[in-house]
């Protein structure tokens, strides 16, 4: 390649790449205008707003897949009080559409890969080109991770809309009151878990017993099976009681190692958040970045979730401004 070539290529890249920024910014621009009036987020609209045509931006696999989870995002959270047998339909159809596309992206992006690997042995300048392979392949794999994470959002909304609620056949009455011996609990709680309690020295006192009352018989069998591992493997505990809570409250399985558990724990506790702040309009949308994630005021305002909960807007706080 001549010195002639190479200036023209350079001169090529770099107005592609200041184009590329200019329209970055518009597009951004147009969100949030969209974001803050409340209008449908579409490559459409964004287009229009940001004086670019709906071509140049399906060039661009990373802005039209944030186009549309902020799309998807825009649509109501189903509540779990009211929610249709249609509604329900209507976000299994999407979840069903969500992961066909996510399918559909990983088709592509082996495909992408393939062409790039071809060129690389066509190109004499194979560092450059590795280089850009590289490049390609780490924004398919953000990509790919957005869509994850919508596709997991859509998933736990499916699972509030279909959750029942708890029925008082579904619950367990008290079985230890003071200076009386343990009752005898209802069909939802078998002889195999009263055995399970009382050979692990855990008794209900009332908070606790509230507590079980609340949570699945799956959810009391993990919890009981986290603390039989705590003993097996000798780990030491200050209170089985306590662990026995700690493991109900955050949903902990066996075998599972502590930084998983605080993964899955700000997972769901992010999850119930979000529910209440969009029910109660606090935020319209939320994201996740490699920062973190960003939820997204009625005025089209970015914050990280983390600076909202320095606000105040806790998750307690939420519940019992629900219960108002």
């Amino acid at each position: 390649m001549n010195d002639g070539k190479s200036k023209r290529v350079a001169a090529l890249s770099q107005a592609a790449q200041e184009k590329k920024r200019f329209a970055s910014e518009a597009t951004d621009k147009a969100i949030r205008k969209l974001t803050s009036s409340n209008q449908p987020i579409t490559i459409a609209n964004v287009a229009r707003l940001a004086g670019v045509s709906t071509s140049y931006i399906y060039k661009y696999p990373e802005l039209k897949e944030r186009i549309h989870s902020l799309s998807h995002q825009q649509r109501p959270v189903p509540s779990q009080k009211t929610a249709s047998n249609n509604s329900q339909a209507t976000i299994i159809y999407t979840l069903r559409s969500e992961i066909k596309r996510l399918n559909a992206m990983l088709l592509e992006s082996k495909q992408a890969n393939q062409v790039l690997i071809g060129k690389l042995y066509q190109q004499q300048d194979t560092q450059k080109l590795l280089e850009h392979l590289k490049l390609e392949n780490q924004k398919q794999v953000e990509q790919i991770q957005q869509l994850q994470s919508a596709n997991e959002l859509l998933k736990q909304e499916l699972e509030l809309a279909q959750s029942p609620k708890v029925s008082s056949s579904d619950k367990i009455v008290d079985f230890y009151q003071e200076n009386q011996p343990a009752q005898i609990l209802d069909s939802f709680l078998n002889e195999e878990l009263q055995s399970e309690l009382k050979l692990l020295g855990i008794k209900l006192n009332e908070p606790l017993n509230k507590l079980v009352k609340s949570s699945s018989k799956q959810q009391i069998k993990n919890a009981l099976s986290v603390v039989k591992e705590a003993l097996s493997t000798g780990t030491k505990i200050r209170s089985k009681v306590g662990l026995f809570r700690k493991a109900l409250e955050s949903g902990w399985v066996p075998s599972q190692s502590d930084e998983d558990r605080v993964a899955s724990q700000l997972e769901a506790t992010f999850s119930e958040w979000y529910c209440l702040a969009k029910a109660s309009g606090l935020i319209i949308a939320s994201q996740r970045t490699e920062q973190g994630i960003i939820v997204y005021e009625p005025n089209g305002q970015a914050v990280s979730f983390e600076t909202m909960l320095e606000r105040g807007w806790t998750l307690e706080y939420l519940r019992q401004r629900q219960q108002r």
